[in-house]
């Protein structure tokens, strides 16, 4: 019994002493576990051991040995040290820290920051501060593997977060193999967007010679940033280029850039200068400005990058303020056109300025008939050649009715042209101001007939047909217009007297969802379109010329089928009664999964115009290699009018990219790299700027 009694005054003697040894408090905030601890009164130390964790200011640190000086706050961790704060970690075998300022430095010590996915290594890591590092004999990369794919190594790398590392004798390793070396080197380590220089890109072509972009990208604010990029080749000199984007609110936004060089081969300075600024103000008014330029009608077949724009015909840089009512619009712009296939453009006409007024259709009172008026005015100008100005009203009163309950819709509409002008030098038997009107007439009789059935086509459990014919006709007054000004085809009103039939087909169906819920999915659409010209002129839509000699337009037919949701076939073709021969044809199909693959091919074919054939294709079926290929070729020509295959292989820290195209008169080649982590911004990089 006293044995008993005495092991239990033992325990209660001991308990507050057990307890102590398993947490104890260390410092102002710090809390401190450890399978056991010892405190030395006398010189105020802490000695903890044994799965060692110290919590304080947002940080956590575990180590198998710790001991705390309490009175001059110093810190000494040993063993397995890791120090976890924000989820960024710093690990190593022994840690000295000052717990007041957070001051360290960690032997044999690794870095690793979550966002980003930053790594660095070194024999001395020193903890600066919040996001300031020094490492000595260290290295740093954004790779996960034990052998990363890439990494730096240097003497010494003073690292500061969001900011910049700089290293003094830097040496670029892929994998452990040394290939580049720099006596200093900057490199932005960042979180978010970052300011630095991109990962060059290095190329050649038949027109550049051999060159190199060197771009810099600059993280301005979270809402505007840049980008600028030296260009230099070796046949056509040294060109300078930037792109500026910014976003000041959901309804401002814009862009602004160029490029220039002074170009060898022309002996001249070149280059282009883009900007597009969109702005949404209060009471329905908007403001779109766009400016695209060129030094020269040559320069973007020359330099231009985009497909589309390096046989551009022409450029148009516009001012556009647009105000809305809720029955009317009116927009006023300012239109100047660079003109690439005129050789030069002291003859092409400028819209500065044009009014456009848009009233939407309003019903009159007591009658069942809807009021329609258009109003364009522009003043053209132009340095050699007839100039002026020119007001074109357009006034239509617009009837529509449902007859039959609703089987027949008809629609008829009676208006004219009404054109003023004001125009000096004018050509020889024009008149420099005169007013004409030309009254036109138009209707139209239309109707629908569906049918739904049940069946099991292609998964579908009920499908709907429907069939839509229509008749219209035109009537334009037959009026003497040769004496009046011409700038372009709206001042030429051809009298007209034609008639058009069409039938249109539209096949549909209800799919059920895997939730049981349903959904309609259209599948075809065929329309066949008839003409027949009573008198008159029928311009031919694909020339512009007008046949007058035969009175039936071609057939045409349109065809858009979907296999699939993903997958469309498209047809069209024009077929000549007279000649009894296709006169146009036009074929395509594309496919897209929605998860980056997509194929498609399309073939067009007019009668004594063009005749080629285009592919394209995108897969990323191959990852971690991603391909896209896209060319025209042209059976007149007997030759590609352009190919490009493009090439991206994405690693987990590294990506490279490389691209071949061939265009008429020049053939390139580029290679880019990038470096997760350090050379990637999302800034644009190109020659060909316009929007």
């Amino acid at each position: 019994m006293k044995q008993i009694i005495s092991q239990i005054l033992m325990v209660l003697l001991l308990s507050p002493a057990l307890l102590s040894a398993a947490e104890m408090s260390g410092a102002e905030g710090m809390v401190i576990k450890a399978d056991r601890m010892d405190h030395d009164v006398a010189s105020d130390l802490l000695t903890a051991s044994g799965k060692v964790e110290m919590t304080w200011q947002g940080m956590t640190m575990t180590a198998d040995q710790a001991t705390l000086d309490r009175q001059n706050r110093m810190l000494v961790a040993t063993g397995n040290v890791i120090m976890v704060k924000a989820g960024d970690t710093l690990s190593g075998d022994r840690l000295i820290m000052d717990t007041e300022t957070g001051r360290s430095e960690m032997e044999n010590g690794h870095i690793f920051m979550s966002q980003g996915n930053f790594r660095a290594d070194g024999a001395q890591i020193a903890r600066l501060g919040d996001d300031q590092y020094a490492l000595h004999q260290g290295e740093f990369t954004t790779c996960d593997a034990e052998v990363p794919s890439w990494k730096f190594g240097a003497t010494d790398f003073d690292v500061t977060v969001e900011e910049y590392a700089t290293g003094s004798n830097v040496v670029f390793y892929v994998k452990n193999v040394p290939v580049f070396y720099f006596p200093y080197l900057i490199l932005p380590v960042k979180r978010e967007r970052q300011s630095g220089f991109l990962f060059p890109s290095f190329g050649s072509s038949t027109k550049r010679g051999t060159f190199i972009e060197i771009p810099f990208y600059w993280a301005i604010s979270p809402s505007q940033e840049a980008t600028f990029n030296l260009d230099i080749q070796t046949k056509r000199g040294v060109g300078l280029g930037t792109d500026y984007r910014y976003l000041r609110s959901r309804t401002s936004t814009g862009s602004a850039g160029g490029y220039i060089i002074y170009d060898n081969n022309e002996d001249k300075v070149r280059g282009q200068l883009v900007q597009y600024h969109r702005e949404q103000l209060p009471d329905n008014l908007s403001l779109i400005t766009s400016i695209n330029l060129t030094s020269d009608e040559t320069y973007l077949r020359d330099y231009a990058d985009k497909n589309g724009d390096y046989n551009r015909q022409y450029y148009d840089s516009r001012v556009v303020a647009t105000k809305s009512w809720d029955h009317w619009l009116t927009a006023a712009q300012a239109i100047y056109t660079q003109d690439f296939a005129s050789g030069s453009n002291a003859t092409t006409l400028q819209r500065l300025p044009e009014l456009l007024v848009y009233g939407v259709r309003q019903p009159l009172p007591y009658l069942p008939l809807q009021l329609d008026l258009d109003l364009i005015a522009t003043n053209y100008y132009r340095k050699n050649g007839m100039q002026g100005q020119r007001a074109v009203l357009t006034p239509q009163l617009i009837s529509n009715q449902a007859l039959f309950g609703g089987r027949l819709n008809a629609r008829l509409s009676a208006g004219a042209q009404l054109r003023a002008y004001n125009v000096e030098e004018a050509p020889a038997a024009t008149e420099d101001q005169a007013l004409v009107a030309v009254p036109e007439l138009n209707a139209e009789l239309a109707s629908s007939f569906t049918s739904t059935f049940d069946g099991d086509l292609l998964g579908f459990k009920r499908m709907r047909h429907e069939l839509a014919p229509s008749v219209a006709y035109r009537y334009v007054v037959d009026r003497d217009q040769q004496q009046y000004p011409l700038f372009d085809q709206n001042d030429r009103f051809l009298h007209q007297n034609l008639v058009y039939l069409s039938l249109a087909s539209h096949l549909g169906g209800k799919l059920e969802d895997d939730n049981g819920g349903a959904h309609y999915r259209h599948l075809q659409t065929l329309r066949l379109k008839q003409g027949y010209s009573f008198s008159g002129d029928r311009p031919d839509l694909l020339t512009l010329a007008v046949d007058d000699q035969r009175p039936w337009s071609n057939l045409t037919l349109e065809s858009e089928t979907w296999l699939h949701r993903s997958f469309r076939l498209l047809a069209d073709a024009g077929y000549n009664h007279y000649d009894q021969r296709f006169t146009s044809t036009a074929l395509g199909g594309d496919y897209n999964d929605g998860r980056g693959n997509s194929i498609g091919a399309s073939y067009r074919w007019a009668d004594q115009q063009v005749e080629y054939l285009e592919g394209r294709v995108t897969t990323t079926l191959l990852r971690p290699v991603y391909l896209s290929y896209i060319q025209r070729y042209s059976f007149d020509r007997k030759d590609f009018l352009e190919q490009e295959l493009d090439i991206e292989y994405r690693h987990q820290c590294w990506s490279v990219f490389a691209s071949y195209q061939e265009r008429l008169g020049n053939r390139s080649f580029t290679i880019n790299f990038n470096l997760a982590g350090l050379f990637n911004s999302g800034g644009s990089r190109t020659r060909s700027l316009g929007r």
